[in-house]
C-alpha cells in the first residue's frame, strides 16, 4: 500500500470509528421530584372529551365550542331501513357511522316507529299494516287532537307479530354493525312511543279498535329486551318517564343480558317542571337516583325561546346537576329559528348558561400532584393524586398509563397506573395511586415521563384532556424529565 493509501485509510478510520462504536450506558440518573398542578377553573373550562358535555345533534352543533364533539347521534325511521319484510337497507346508518368515525367521534342512535301526531303519515313499514298475521291490524289511525286535521298511525305496541318484526330488524342491524362495534358510544332503547320516546298522548287511545289496547309492561319491557338482546355490549339508555317506571326497573335493575349497566334518557332538559314526575316521588326515584354512578344520563333539550322566565338554560343547568346529566344534544333549541340565529337571538345570560352547562357536565378529571422516584438502576416510583371536579365519573374503560417519549417524541416504554378514574364518581372525590416498574435498558438520553388516559378499547380514541392548566396540547401531562447515562 503506498504511503498515501496508508494515510487516506487511517484518516478514515479516525473518523468512522466512533461513531460505529455502540454508545455505553452507565444506568439511570437518580431522581425524586415532587410537583403540584393548577386545575381550570370550571368558569373557563371548555375541554372538550368523549362522552360528556354536548354531543353533536342530528348534525348540528349550534354552541359554539372550542373542538369538534367527540360523540355524534342520529335517529332513524323504520319504513327507512326496511322497505318490505326482510329487506333491510342501513346504508344510512352505515354512512353516518364511518363519517363519524372519520372525524373521530364515536356514533350513537335510536330507531323509531313513530314521529308526530296527526300527520297522516306512516313510519312504520307500509307491509306492516293489515298484515295477515297481525292479530287486529297491527295498529290504526287515531284523531289525537280534535283541532289539529290529520290523523295518527298508532302501532298495536302488544301485538306478537309486531314484536317478531321489530326484534327482527334489531338483529338485522347488529349483524350489519358488526359484533360489539366499539364506534359506537350509546344506544337509545327506541321503537316504542312518539319518536321512539317512550310516552304517548292518552288521546291515543280515547276509541281504539276492538282487540287493542295501550301497551302492556309485559310489552314494554320486550321492546326493551330486544334491543338488549341485540347489542349485549353496547352502552344503552331510557327514557326517563315516570310512566316507564316497569321498563325502567326491569332494564336497569332486573335484567342480565347487557354486560354494562344502563343509563338513563332524558328528553325535557330546560323544560320547567318537567323532572317533578320524580321529585314529587321520591322514595320511588330512589331505586334509579344512583344510576348515574354506573352508566350515562343523556340528555336532548325540549326547545324554549330566548326570555321565558321559567324553561330555559338556567332552569336545564339546575336540571342538569341534580340529576348528574353527562351529555347534552347541541342543536334542538329555539327549534322555531334558523340555525344560524339560534345561538345569536338569545341573551347574553342564556348563552352563559348554555356554555357552562357542558363545562359542568360530566366529568373533569384534574392531576393535583405527582411525585417521581428512580434509582440508578431503573426502579421507577410513581405517585399521583387525581381528582374529579365534575358531576359524573368517565364510562368508557379509560387507562392511565405512564409512558417514556424520546427526544424524537416517539413513545419507547408505556405502562399501566393503578389508577381507576370510574372511582372518582365526581363533586371532588379524590385518591392517591402508587404504581412501581423497572425501566428496560434503552439507550442513553434524555426522556420525558408523562401521565396519559387512553381508550383502552379496540377503536381507541384520542387521549383524555386533563382538566389542568399544565396538559400538553394532545391531553397528557408530563411529569418528569427521566435521564439514562
Amino acid at each position: 500500500m503506498s504511503r498515501l493509501n496508508f494515510l487516506l485509510a487511517s484518516t478514515l478510520l479516525a473518523a468512522t470509528g466512533p461513531a460505529l462504536a455502540a454508545p455505553k450506558t452507565t444506568g439511570w440518573t437518580s431522581l425524586n421530584a415532587s410537583r403540584t398542578y393548577t386545575a381550570i377553573p370550571v368558569a373557563s373550562d371548555d375541554t372538550i372529551n368523549p362522552l360528556r358535555g354536548y354531543y353533536r345533534w342530528q348534525n348540528q352543533e349550534l354552541v359554539p365550542q372550542s373542538a369538534p364533539a367527540k360523540d355524534a347521534y342520529r335517529r332513524y325511521y323504520w319504513k327507512d331501513v326496511e322497505s318490505a319484510e326482510g329487506q333491510y337497507n342501513f346504508s344510512a346508518i352505515l354512512a353516518d357511522l364511518a363519517t363519524a368515525k372519520s372525524q373521530g367521534r364515536k356514533f350513537a342512535f335510536r330507531l323509531r316507529m313513530m314521529a308526530g301526531y296527526d300527520d297522516n303519515q306512516l313510519y312504520a313499514p307500509a307491509y306492516i299494516v293489515n298484515h295477515a298475521s297481525c292479530t287486529a291490524g297491527c295498529g290504526f289511525w287515531a284523531d289525537t287532537d280534535a283541532a289539529v286535521p290529520g290523523l295518527t298511525f298508532i302501532p298495536d305496541w302488544n301485538d306478537p307479530w309486531l314484536q317478531q318484526r321489530s326484534r327482527a330488524l334489531l338483529a338485522a342491524l347488529a349483524a350489519a354493525l358488526g359484533p360489539d362495534n366499539p364506534d359506537i358510544a350509546w344506544i337509545d332503547v327506541g321503537m316504542f312511543g312518539q319518536y321512539g320516546e317512550w310516552a304517548l298522548r292518552s288521546s291515543a287511545y280515547a276509541s281504539p279498535p276492538a282487540g287493542i289496547t295501550a301497551a302492556t309492561n309485559t310489552s314494554k319491557r320486550e321492546f326493551a329486551k330486544m334491543h338488549f338482546d341485540a347489542f349485549p355490549n353496547q352502552q344503552h339508555v331510557m327514557f326517563i318517564p315516570y310512566s316507564n317506571k316497569d321498563a325502567l326497573t326491569y332494564g336497569l335493575l332486573e335484567q342480565t343480558i347487557t354486560s354494562k349497566p344502563v343509563g338513563l334518557r332524558a328528553d325535557c332538559l330546560s323544560r320547567y317542571g318537567y323532572f317533578d314526575q320524580w321529585t314529587n316521588r321520591p322514595a320511588e326515584w330512589a331505586a334509579f337516583a344512583n344510576q348515574w354512578q354506573k352508566a350515562p344520563v343523556v340528555s336532548e333539550f325540549c326547545p324554549f325561546s330566548s326570555g321565558d322566565a321559567q324553561s330555559n338554560p338556567a332552569t336545564a343547568r339546575q336540571q342538569a346537576a341534580a340529576f348528574h346529566v353527562s351529555l347534552i344534544s347541541n342543536g334542538n333549541f329555539q327549534t322555531s329559528l334558523p340555525d344560524a340565529q339560534r345561538w345569536s337571538s338569545l341573551t347574553a345570560a342564556e348563552q352563559n348558561d348554555l356554555l357552562m352547562l357542558a363545562r359542568e357536565s360530566g366529568y373533569r378529571y384534574a392531576v393535583s400532584s405527582s411525585t417521581v422516584n428512580l434509582t440508578s438502576t431503573g426502579g421507577l416510583t410513581l405517585t399521583t393524586t387525581l381528582r374529579n371536579d365534575g358531576s359524573a365519573p368517565a364510562y368508557e374503560a379509560w387507562m392511565v398509563n405512564a409512558e417514556l417519549v424520546n427526544s424524537a417524541g416517539a413513545v419507547v416504554w408505556t405502562a399501566p397506573t393503578a389508577v381507576n378514574l370510574k372511582s372518582l364518581v365526581g363533586g371532588g372525590a379524590s385518591a392517591v395511586w402508587q404504581s412501581s416498574w423497572t425501566l428496560p435498558a434503552l439507550l442513553a438520553g434524555d426522556y420525558t415521563l408523562r401521565l396519559a388516559a387512553r381508550d383502552s378499547g379496540s377503536s381507541p380514541r384520542a387521549a383524555l384532556k386533563w382538566t389542568i392548566m399544565e396538559r400538553a396540547a394532545d391531553g397528557t401531562l408530563a411529569l418528569a424529565t427521566l435521564r439514562r447515562r
